[in-house]
């Protein structure tokens, strides 16, 4: 069975220990001029200003030395948030952020250069950035399966290939795979892969 290639960015699904993940998301801001949508699932940063009583956060960059807060999973409710569904570009936004540094995400491969085999369960990875789309509501946002190893200077690690009758992994095109943000705003020091 092959893999739909149905990018949705990082769907929040667990913790790395297992434990319940109450409490694992904040409130940011996304300030009216700043002129980038963000939808579910996109990986947000923090800047260093605050607005309307937040913190406030950007679009991630992809690619390695990058860091990552966390991931959408929602917004606080506004006209704009209501009728579109998603976060409009040059509009004031409340974007809730996934950003607990244990927090676990499942992500989709981008198969650029391969798909993943399984033996990449626990080496780092980096992710890819895609546009979302307005009728979904989701994040273009991947996993970069051309760019995995060790390096400590990669995004996010994988954790395990999910296991669900929908997701057949280990070597086919857009499976999916549980990561954690190696480079987080929060972490110490970012972790080379095994």
């Amino acid at each position: 069975m092959a893999n739909t290639n149905a990018a949705f960015g990082g769907r929040l699904v667990g913790s790395l220990l297992g434990a319940p993940i109450n409490g694992a998301t904040n409130v940011y801001t996304a300030k009216a001029d700043y002129a980038t949508a963000l939808y579910i699932g996109d990986p947000v940063v923090v800047v260093g200003t605050r607005g309307s009583g937040h913190q406030c956060v950007e679009l991630a960059t992809a690619g390695a030395t990058n860091q990552i807060t966390g991931f959408i999973v929602g917004f606080e409710p506004t006209p704009g948030i209501v009728s579109l569904g998603y976060g409009a570009a040059s509009t004031l936004r409340f974007p809730i952020v996934a950003d607990n540094p244990e927090a676990l995400f499942e992500l989709q491969e981008d198969a650029v250069g391969g798909a993943l085999a399984e033996a990449s369960i626990g080496l780092n990875i980096n992710l890819v950035s895609g546009a979302g789309n307005a009728y979904t509501k989701k994040s273009g946002w991947m996993i970069d399966s051309s760019a995995v190893g060790g390096d400590a200077t990669y995004q996010m690690t994988i954790r395990d290939i999910v296991t669900r009758v929908d997701n057949e992994a280990g070597g086919t095109a857009y499976a999916k795979y549980l990561c954690s943000i190696n480079l987080h705003t929060r972490r110490l020091a970012a972790v080379a892969g095994l």
